[in-house]
């Protein structure tokens, strides 16, 4: 019996846009690299979400306490953070 494949985790290259509303809502585009299987979160809370392509997110912010936090995208290859952090304002 061959043993499975390994997935390889995604990346995560860019976020827009990078504030929204503390009261959620923004529709946030991700976009990497093996996101074809990913869910999203902002901080701690799951996002609602459209996987668009393997390269591409539609996310919808969450409401959530003013400041910045981690957009994280996870796998079962792994994680990535988005290289910038989304800010609730």
């Amino acid at each position: 019996m061959t043993p499975p494949t390994p997935t390889s985790p995604p990346s995560a290259t860019a976020i827009s846009p990078v504030t929204g509303p503390a009261a959620g809502g923004t529709t946030v585009t991700l976009t990497g690299t093996g996101l074809a299987t990913a869910n999203v979160a902002f901080g701690t809370t799951p996002a609602a979400f459209i996987i668009v392509s393997d390269t591409l997110i539609n996310a919808t912010a969450p409401a959530h306490t003013a400041g910045a936090v981690e957009v994280t995208v996870t796998t079962p290859g792994g994680s990535a953070i988005a290289p910038e952090p989304y800010t609730d304002t």
